[in-house]
């Protein structure tokens, strides 16, 4: 049984374990994912039902490994697995696999269509497809360059992409998310799997995320012929300092190029944001929000920052002793930092973030111009669902617990 794990939910996710070996103590327990690459050790201290643990950032590879030696896990390589004395052992290194290709499709018919979904939705149902390995990126912040590595991204075959979301297709799904960290982050790779779903026909709705360096008028215009809805780009912050201690590389200036760009397209745009980096100010938070409303994005979030075990970020805090838990079920961008600073304490982090959110989205401009847009009863009711959660959690609930 493989499951699953992240850092804010990894107790609840061992329970997956404790649920199989009572079914049949037989079973074979693996735990997949950026928290328990980071602390193998600890998270089999905190499960007496947890077997193995995949350590490869080729996750599918070591998945087979386990599968073809089940008999004898010392022969698995790319994981951690407990014998029956209770000894933790790490076995050989995972070579990276060099043709993406060669793991096939995901199950898209094994989804139960009805239950995903998500803000940006147009369209349902929805699945979620994924053309590369990895990230351009190299964030201070991120598990993606702390376990998967950058710049050394690779892709799967255009031809390849193509007959996975021809299949979507027919399958029934009327709209996909490319989970790719930046989808052209390759222009010329990009491009081709563009105009390979426009000569194809592919009648698919889709939202996506990259750089603000990585678009341009060519490749938009392409991204919108071929169905693209929502482009989400991430900026953090606008402080100079902040942006160099989290090893960015974007500038709000290139940011704010893009959006306009993207926006000309016919586009909508998310701009990410967080607080709380290393560095960050009251001032800087301001500076940061002002700006934003300045943008003419379509949306934003002001995330908290989290320092995910295995990140820089993570060690940075853990070092300073700005760390204030390492109860795990906390560590969640939707509740108050686990760490505080000398001069930013955790609860002005939490404070701000709920602060401007409610200065952009509150603002009646923003909102008349959301009601402009809606061109169906789908968008109705998406709005209307996203703007009472929003206030549910932001207006009348201001303090985050």
């Amino acid at each position: 049984v493989f499951f699953s794990t992240s850092t804010c939910t990894i107790y609840k996710d061992l329970l997956v374990a404790k649920a199989a070996k009572e079914a049949n103590p037989s079973i074979v327990t693996a735990a997949v994912g950026t928290h328990v690459m980071a602390l193998p050790e600890e998270t089999f201290k905190e499960s007496e039902y947890l077997d193995v643990i995949i350590h490869s950032s080729e996750w599918e590879q070591a998945s087979l490994n386990i599968v073809k030696n089940l008999s004898n896990l010392q022969n698995a390589k790319g994981i951690y697995f407990r014998k029956s004395t209770g000894a933790i052992i790490k076995t050989g290194y995972q070579s990276p696999i060099e043709n993406l290709d060669e793991l096939g499709f995901p199950s898209h018919d094994r989804l139960e269509k009805e239950l995903y979904r998500d803000p940006t939705t147009r369209r349902f149902p929805k699945t979620m497809v994924m053309g590369q390995k990895a990230c351009i990126n190299n964030c201070s912040f991120c598990c993606q360059p702390a376990f998967f590595g950058a710049p050394s991204v690779r892709r799967r075959s255009v031809e390849h992409f193509l007959e996975e979301l021809k299949w979507v297709q027919k399958l029934g799904f009327q709209e996909v998310m490319f989970n790719d960290a930046t989808l052209t982050s390759d222009m010329e790779w990009a491009a081709s799997l563009l105009e390979g779903m426009i000569r194809n026909k592919i009648d698919l709705t889709w939202n996506c995320s990259t750089r603000a360096d990585r678009v341009n008028d060519e490749i938009l215009k392409l991204m919108k012929r071929a169905g693209c809805h929502t482009i989400a780009i991430g900026m953090e912050s606008v402080d100079p300092t902040v942006l160099k201690n989290i090893r960015k590389g974007i500038s709000p200036g290139q940011t704010e190029k893009a959006v306009s760009m993207i926006r000309r397209h016919g586009i909508d745009s998310i701009v990410f944001c967080v607080v709380g980096f290393p560095g960050e100010t009251k001032k800087s938070i301001e500076n940061t929000i002002s700006f934003l409303k300045t943008l003419d994005t379509t949306f934003i979030t002001l995330g908290i920052a989290v320092p995910a075990p295995g990140t820089d970020f993570y060690r940075y805090v853990e070092q300073n002793n700005y760390l204030l838990t390492k109860d795990w079920s906390l560590y969640d961008p939707m509740k108050k930092p686990v760490f505080s600073y000398p001069r930013l304490t955790s609860d002005e982090i939490a404070y701000y973030s709920a602060y401007g959110l409610r200065r952009f989205y509150l603002r009646p401009r923003y909102i008349l111009d959301r009601l402009k847009t809606v061109r169906s009863l789908t968008d109705v009711k998406t709005y209307f669902s996203n703007f009472i959660g929003f206030l549910r959690r932001y207006v009348l609930h201001k303090k985050i617990n």
